[in-house]
């Protein structure tokens, strides 16, 4: 093989790409130009992405509609790709063997293959002469391409993992009205992936980056330096940004430079598309501003320009200076964009596309080798059924709250979160003709699930769900039901009830609030503040039953069938007895009248009369199965050897929604490879679906695979080689506030589903063993009954060092949930208070009053901070320092910590400080970081041998913070900012160095005072 010709050949594919860019470019600077009023920055924004679509395909279809049949420059050499012969066979190193069942990964297609190969022969590429051992110009130049192209990408990746750092240094947003006007927006414009915020002491400008995990990132002094309505607009922008998935164009320009770095296009139609987006989102965010609101907003734009830097890897919403000029002439003379209009870009766009995104067609083909493909699939893993126990019961009746009547046939669902088999989750029973029900359940903590009643009663909203937990004491809990009464109504679903997807439920929600009914109606967000009063009900095979009336107001929105129904009822209507009907004019709004005159109205349902009784229909439009997708991939172990018999799940999802386990399962085969196939349902592009594989043997730490997404033409998913890492165990034991085990208490490790799949189940000592843990810190979370916990486990590579845990459990409160107020620091000068904690590490009683005459430094942090971990070097270092001074330094670990962990951590970081354990439940409300103020962790304070606060770190600098951050880091011999391109382990240093400067310089000023 001459890889000196194929090395040209890249070159040419890359000089091929940059020539059409430029004439797509050119093409669409003359009609962004010419039709400025009446192409919208929106759709300006989507044509420039289509040259830099180009620069970023060096392959692309060929096709005789192609704009560049009439600007070949290079009809004497044709494209590489027409002169490249596939028919040798490249081993990709994933071989099969034999008696494998598994699928070869090179033979993919094969009906597609034999029938090209049998009708093409394939291309000869012609002789080379013999290699030179000389260096070729093509080889120097495909050099310094490939180190370019690998220096940008480096860089990019730095910054990625510069901005993942920030955002999990950063606190989450606790602003009610921010995060109120975050879910609104995420109802209304149906965001499927929930939008996170955060808010950094770090200084940037507000942003927004992810796409599976949209986040928006708020920089500290915008509660300091803009009122609630700019805050309002800034959070609008960039909700703006997630709506319109501008990381995608974002992405699209990042592989454009990458491969183009040299070339100054790339830069130029990068540029114009990211100025294009900001004035898309601002004349979005503005739409419904009045004038004077406009030229706030652009006031805000000036004001962010002038003080904020970008996080490289998000989107700004101060976007470029040079850009600001257009932005705020813009929002003086805002473009109205009409229907001809938006079928004008549209055209355009489609055009463009079709004709630019396409390459000369060539008269030379390609050929395919023959391929075989093996058609036996692996057998799905048996999952062993759960072993029962017939002792314990959850039983009661459900009763009429009014009469107190049995209420019969009514089905009770008791949730058992640590069931792993999804058949085995929800445990039911219905209710005899005396109203009474029993339930067997494991022994421990389970909850009641949202009872299903027969038509016309319902259940109050604390009734829905209930965390009820059985005792070996206490074998059979009782739990009595009370049932509410409504009217039923006659409701059919109509269509291809037979789809799997089709849910024979209808859910009833009584909204009183007409402007938020209406809203709803219309996709718009709504905000409830409160549970609704509801009702669900099922509906037979053929899609008939019966909806209840819930709550007194008449006032209702109606789920069945892929329609939202609104049922408005007047008070003391009988609907057994209506007497005429009326399609309200210019409306999908049909009116009853009843035989005392009274009346109710049902939008966006059709309603029949049968003998008086009226009955709503509402058609469900069946999801088909679109195919088959096909997973592949190789386990092996930390020494590259292949794991037979790993349990392989699926998770899926599409993009801009959640993901979900699928249940289908296989199992790795000796030589460690795995092939399944999942069926695809739904209208969405099949191309829209991403998927991960959920890995789990005994012994190994469980993990999540990547995601990848899925190609719309049910292409081959090969996740490759992944590598399990050996496991760990953890042994737990959970009690109450007065020592006394939990028996039954539910234990669920991590956020990964692989993790989730270890949960356990405490034993009658309350004891119970966590497997197949990765070593590191890990979230879990503890329930029993109503007691819940949150915490973060350390797991050790040393096994020994992973000794039994023990948590206590309290009653889960408001308080561990949410913190209305923010809490203001207390200031410097003033009185330190006293602490309270639960106990100290090294089990010894302290008062701050037995420290009066010497300095104190007290560390604020917590085992989730990962910034309070990576800092002990310099805290450690100050502590040595400052030893012979009669510095005391103590900690002060957040309310949710276990002091087992902590000792962990102190005994593997070889920290030796004392360590409190605050007092509280959650991390939002422990007594000391409350009476201190603190809100961000760590918070170094420094206390004056007065008892005086001389210092916190976690208050902002008299000067300007870039600033302030250049002086540390002069004093402490590092560069400021940091490059662009440092590793995380250097910035670690950079920031251990800095935060040793300033405390030493710190605690030095407050010793010169008690002299």
């Amino acid at each position: 093989m001459n890889f000196d010709f194929e090395w040209t050949a890249l070159l040419i594919l890359v000089w091929r790409a940059t020539w059409q860019a430029f004439v797509l470019a050119g093409i669409i600077l003359c009609l962004t130009s010419t039709l400025h009023r009446w192409i919208s920055p929106k759709f300006r924004a989507l044509l420039w992405a289509i040259p830099l679509a180009r620069l970023a395909l060096l392959l692309i279809p060929a096709s005789g509609l192609s704009l560049f049949h009439f600007l070949d420059f290079e009809k004497q050499n044709p494209t590489p790709a027409t002169v490249i012969s596939f028919v040798e066979t490249r081993d990709t190193g994933l071989t099969t063997p034999p008696d494998s069942l598994q699928p070869d990964h090179r033979m993919i297609k094969k009906e597609a293959a034999q029938e090209h190969s049998a009708s093409q022969a394939p291309v000869t590429v012609p002789q080379e002469p013999p290699a030179s051992t000389s260096i070729s110009l093509s080889s120097c130049l495909l050099f310094l391409w490939l180190t370019g192209c690998c220096i940008v990408l480096f860089r990019w990746i730095g910054s990625r993992i510069t901005l993942a750092r920030i955002i999990k240094n950063s606190e989450r947003l606790q602003d009610t009205g921010l995060l109120q006007l975050i879910a609104v927006r995420q109802t209304r414009d149906r965001l499927w992936f929930p939008v996170r915020c955060f808010v950094t002491d770090i200084e940037l400008g507000p942003s927004s980056c992810g796409f599976w995990r949209p986040t928006i990132l708020l920089p500290q002094n915008l509660w300091t330096d803009f009122n609630e309505e700019e805050r309002q607009a800034i959070v609008n922008h960039e909700l703006e940004h997630i709506r319109r998935h501008d990381v995608l164009l974002l992405l699209i320009s990042r592989i454009a430079i990458t491969i183009h770095w040299f070339n100054p296009l790339a830069y130029l139609i990068n540029n114009r598309m990211r100025r294009e987006m900001e004035l898309a989102v601002d004349l979005a965010t503005v739409a419904n501003f009045d004038e004077r609101a406009r030229h706030d907003y652009g006031e805000l734009l000036i004001r962010m320009a002038q003080q904020t830097q970008k996080p490289v890897g998000a989107l700004p919403m101060a976007g470029k200076r040079s850009a600001l000029r257009a932005r705020i002439n813009q929002l003086t003379s805002p473009i109205q964009d009409s229907r001809t209009q938006s079928a004008l870009a549209i055209s355009l766009l489609l055009i463009l596309f079709v004709t630019g995104l396409s390459d000369v067609a060539q008269t030379q083909e390609q050929s395919s080798p023959k391929t075989k493909q093996a058609t036996v699939s692996p057998k799905s893993e048996a999952v062993p059924d759960y072993k029962k126990s017939n002792q314990y019961f959850i039983t009661g009746t459900v009763q009429d709250a009014q009469t107190g009547k049995p209420v019969t046939g009514a089905e009770i669902q008791i949730l058992v979160a640590s069931e792993p088999d999804p058949d085995k989750k929800v445990l039911k029973g219905t209710t005899n003709k005396a109203g009474q029900y029993r339930v067997e359940v494991p022994l421990g903590s389970v909850q009641i699930w949202f009872p299903t009643l027969k038509p016309g009663y319902w259940l109050k909203p604390e009734e829905c769900m209930r965390a009820l937990a059985t005792t070996t004491e206490k074998p059979v809990v009782t739990h009595d039901i009370m049932a509410q009464t409504g009217a039923a109504w006659n409701i059919q679903a109509k269509g291809n009830l037979d789809d799997k997807h089709f849910r024979h439920l209808v859910t009833v929600n009584e909204v009183e609030d007409d402007d938020k009914r209406t809203a709803w109606l219309k996709g718009e967000p709504v905000s409830i503040q409160k549970a609704l009063n509801s009702s669900i009900s099922y509906l037979d095979q053929k899609g008939r039953g019966k909806l209840t009336e819930v709550g007194t107001s008449g006032k209702y929105l109606v789920g069945v069938a892929n329609q939202l129904i609104e049922l408005i009822v007047e008070p003391g209507f009988d609907n057994t007895h209506v007497v005429s009907l009326k399609r309200l004019p210019d409306s999908d709004t049909t009116q009853m009248v009843d035989a005392s005159g009274k009346k109710a109205t049902v939008t966006n349902a059709t309603v029949t009369l049968n003998k008086g009784v009226p009955q709503l229909t509402c058609l469900y439009e069946a999801l088909k199965p679109v195919g088959m997708q096909k997973l592949v991939g190789r386990v092996v172990d930390v020494d590259g050897k292949p794991l037979a018999g790993v349990r392989v799940g699926v998770a899926t999802g599409t993009k801009g929604g959640g993901s979900y386990d699928t249940g289908d399962e296989t199992q790795s085969l000796r030589h460690g490879n795995f092939s399944l196939e999942v069926p695809v349902y739904g209208k969405q592009n099949p191309g829209d679906h991403f998927y991960s594989v959920i890995l789990t043997k005994d012994g190994y730490a469980a993990m999540d695979s990547q995601i990848v997404d899925a190609s719309k033409n049910f292409d081959l998913i090969d996740f490759r080689i992944m590598t399990l890492r050996p496991g760990y165990t953890l042994p737990i034991r959970v009690l109450d506030e007065q020592g006394k085990p939990l028996p039954g208490a539910v234990i669920e490790p991590g956020t990964a589903y692989a993790l989730r799949r270890q949960a356990v189940r405490t034993d009658v000592d309350g004891r119970a063993v966590l497997k197949n843990l990765p070593s590191g810190v890990i979230q879990a979370s503890v329930r029993w009954g109503s007691k819940m916990k949150w915490l973060n486990l350390v797991i050790s590579q040393h096994k020994k060092e992973n000794k039994e845990v023990i948590i206590h459990l309290k009653e889960l409160t408001n308080s561990t949930t949410n913190r209305v107020e923010k809490l203001k620091p207390l200031a410097v000068g003033q009185i330190a208070p006293e602490w309270n904690i639960t106990e100290w590490s090294d089990g010894r009683a302290r008062k701050l009053s037995d420290y009066r005459g010497r300095v104190v430094v007290l560390d604020f942090w917590g085992l989730r901070c990962k910034g309070c971990i990576e800092m002990l070097p310099a805290q450690k270092k100050l502590e040595k320092k400052f030893a012979e001074q009669g510095v005391v330094f103590l900690g002060i670990h957040t309310a949710d910590g276990e002091m087992s962990q902590i000792n962990k951590i102190k005994q593997s970081e070889q920290w030796t400080i004392p360590i409190a354990l605050d007092r509280g439940t959650s991390i939002l409300d422990g007594a000391t970081c409350l009476s201190y103020g603190v809100q961000s962790y760590p918070t170094l304070i420094i206390i004056d041998a007065d008892g005086k606060i001389a210092f916190r770190s976690d208050v902002e600098p008299p000067q300007d913070r870039t600033t302030y951050m250049r002086i540390l880091a002069d004093a402490s011999g590092v560069k400021w900012p940091p490059a662009k391109n440092a590793t995380q382990a250097e910035m670690v240093e950079i920031m251990n160095q800095i935060q040793y400067t300033l405390l030493n310089r710190e605690i030095d000023r407050v010793l010169k005072m008690k002299r």
